[in-house]
């Protein structure tokens, strides 16, 4: 897709990125992973996100379509909202798969954490999004580090432990 259907304009930007699509697929095999305890066909789930089309955008005429993606590096990120949500979540996401994977004796806890956990971390990245950051759209450094954290500490303090002492005793000790 080298010119818009409507104008013929060369000037076409990608609306989504290939990040979004990676990040989205990996959280889909992890959530398929966690909740299953396996691997078999049925984490093929994961590779839905790289079958879904990629839109475009006319800068010209504003027309918005669908087509094959642009290969590109400039595509890889976009910088949009699922971008920025997906890039956010990384770290509560890699410290949830690092403690399933060092702390398995979790028994039925597991269950209700894993659902809640992902409400409570999106919850804490979405009204950071939408409600705390500047008018233009950008923010400093400083309060991406402290979501961040926030959103690890959450993972860490709220993770279940069958039997023994808690996760944190055993971390810090």
């Amino acid at each position: 897709m080298k010119h818009c259907s409507n104008c013929q304009s060369i000037n076409i930007k990608q609306m989504s990125s290939f990040h979004t699509r990676l990040l989205l697929s990996i959280y889909l095999f992890l959530n398929f992973y966690f909740f299953t305890g396996a691997i078999d066909y049925g984490a093929l789930i994961a590779l839905i996100p790289f079958i879904i089309p990629y839109s475009h955008k006319c800068s010209d005429c504003n027309t918005t379509f669908i087509g094959m993606p642009r290969i590109n590096l400039n595509n890889f990120w976009v910088g949009n909202i699922p971008d920025i949500y997906l890039l956010a979540m990384s770290p509560s996401i890699l410290i949830i798969t690092l403690l399933i994977l060092n702390f398995p004796n979790t028994g039925l806890g597991r269950i209700v954490y894993l659902p809640n956990m992902y409400f409570l971390n999106s919850m804490v990245v979405l009204l950071y999004l939408f409600k705390f950051r500047k008018r233009n759209g950008t923010s400093n450094y400083i309060t991406w580090v402290l979501l961040l954290i926030v959103t690890v500490i959450l993972s860490v303090w709220f993770y279940p432990q069958e039997y023994g002492v808690g996760i944190l005793k055993k971390i810090f000790t």
